[in-house]
């Protein structure tokens, strides 16, 4: 009898955790229709997509807060808690949790040089779903060789997490460092246009230039202060560039234009 009530107890758990999830995902795709179709408005409707934003990743930020309950609702581990663990799944835990942190401080090092990369939200993009691979391709081989690694609950969710996330993290930071620090020493320089500019808030001020490229897009970069203050919106604006080792030119320098 009791342990009935426990099973019955744990699937009406289950089917709260599941709700939840559910209910949330509906509320974020909610929240994108407005985004997206205010999201080119310059008029008197331009910031009505801001509380659906913020409403937004809030539902976000509580499904990543129960994102181990929601895995374990649709997934059942095999086993809750282990006494014994396996020296390989210790390994496999440990380098987890070890490439999480390692990726998410080399990409805190690297992420400006995103800023100063032409075309650099291609190149980070392009980086992270080769990490995702990686991920995938790991998870596999691990899942097929040593399965016991994914049988506990907290293990299987610092693994999942801590290789997906960190494979991705650290292919983005490798290319970037990669693309810049190899690049081909030969300068070359281009003129764009600045389209606008902006001051962005918060802990420490960051100043930035929106040119027009080649192919008609903006391309946001990092400036100082001083170099910000330098140049006037509508102003042409000479790069000094360098030829990425993968391709993506990397900025060195900004320089006015002799009239």
């Amino acid at each position: 009898m009791n342990k009935k009530n426990n099973h019955n107890r744990k699937n009406k758990g289950a089917s709260f955790i599941r709700k939840e999830f559910y209910k949330k995902i509906i509320i974020i795709g909610l929240c994108i229709i407005p985004i997206v179709l205010f999201a080119d408005n310059k008029g008197t409707f331009r910031l009505l997509p801001l509380p659906f934003f913020l409403y937004g990743m809030y539902q976000l930020m509580q499904i990543v807060a129960i994102s181990k309950l929601i895995i374990d609702d649709f997934f059942p581990p095999k086993i809750s808690y282990e006494k014994n663990t396996k020296p390989i799944d210790k390994l496999v835990y440990y380098f987890s949790t070890t490439l999480f942190f390692i990726s998410l401080i080399s990409l805190l090092f690297e992420i400006r040089n995103f800023d100063n990369t032409i075309q650099g939200t291609k190149l980070f993009w392009t980086a992270g779903v080769f990490g995702i691979l990686v991920a995938i391709i790991t998870t596999t081989i691990l899942k097929l060789t040593n399965p016991s690694v994914y049988y506990e609950s907290k293990r299987r969710y610092t693994v999942h997490l801590g290789l997906f996330i960190g494979f991705f993290l650290i292919s983005t930071a490798l290319a970037s460092f990669v693309n810049h620090y190899f690049a081909n020493p030969t300068t070359f320089y281009k003129n764009y246009k600045i389209e606008s500019k902006s001051i962005s808030g918060g802990r420490s001020t960051e100043y930035f230039f929106y040119l027009k490229m080649e192919n008609g897009n903006e391309e946001r970069f990092s400036v100082g202060k001083t170099r910000y203050n330098d140049f006037n919106e509508g102003e042409e604006i000479k790069l000094c560039l360098l030829k990425g080792k993968l391709g993506f030119d990397y900025v060195t320098g900004f320089k006015k234009i002799k009239q």
